[in-house]
């Protein structure tokens, strides 16, 4: 009987465990088409491309005590004087081997994504990307350009300042635009 009991438990320890796995893990979703740079501007400079990937943003703990600091007042503004960081990303290379891992902020307080400087040709990053009902882990295919800079926008909101229609650009799966469709 303790066996058998001993057992159940175990079972149902296990089965706990898997679900919790299970609701903790993000959803892993593929971009199938893959963001390249804009439109044509003037080349940064012949060799490398750059990548800049605005993943989501990181959930920073708020101290109460410092709320003087971290309001801007003047002027009448209410708004933060800071941006919490984009979370961290990793860069495959097409055939899937990892490349590096980019620490995508100084601090916790850094709303710049870090530019990475890579060999022209095609990658993939897994990154956090923000939608409506949160954070879900995406692998986005990128194309690096020598002298061009190649920029995932993961964290919504993006709209590209110049006239686009829809084959120009690469969305998310809520439709949030992610960047430019990278030329075939």
């Amino acid at each position: 009987m303790k066996a058998a009991m001993r057992h159940a438990n175990t079972m149902v320890l296990t089965g706990a465990l898997i679900w919790l796995v299970g609701c903790a893990s993000p959803t892993k979703v593929a971009v199938l088409e893959p963001i390249g740079p804009g439109p044509a501007r003037r080349l940064l400079s012949p060799g490398e491309g750059r990548l800049r990937v605005c993943s989501a943003r990181e959930q920073a703990d708020i101290d109460v005590n410092m709320e003087e600091l971290l309001w801007n007042n003047d002027f009448g503004k209410n708004e933060f004087l800071y941006e919490p960081a984009h979370t961290d990303y990793t860069i495959y290379n097409e055939g899937g081997r990892l490349l590096k891992r980019v620490r995508n902020a100084r601090d916790r307080n850094d709303p710049e994504p870090t530019l990475v400087s890579l060999p022209p040709g095609r990658y993939q990053i897994q990154a956090e990307a923000e939608d409506y009902a949160g954070t879900l882990e995406v692998r986005v295919p990128v194309v690096i350009q020598a002298g061009r800079t190649t920029v995932a926008h993961l964290s919504g909101g993006w709209k590209p300042q110049s006239q686009y229609t829809r084959n120009e650009v690469v969305r998310l799966p809520d439709g949030e635009i992610a960047g430019w469709l990278a030329a075939h």
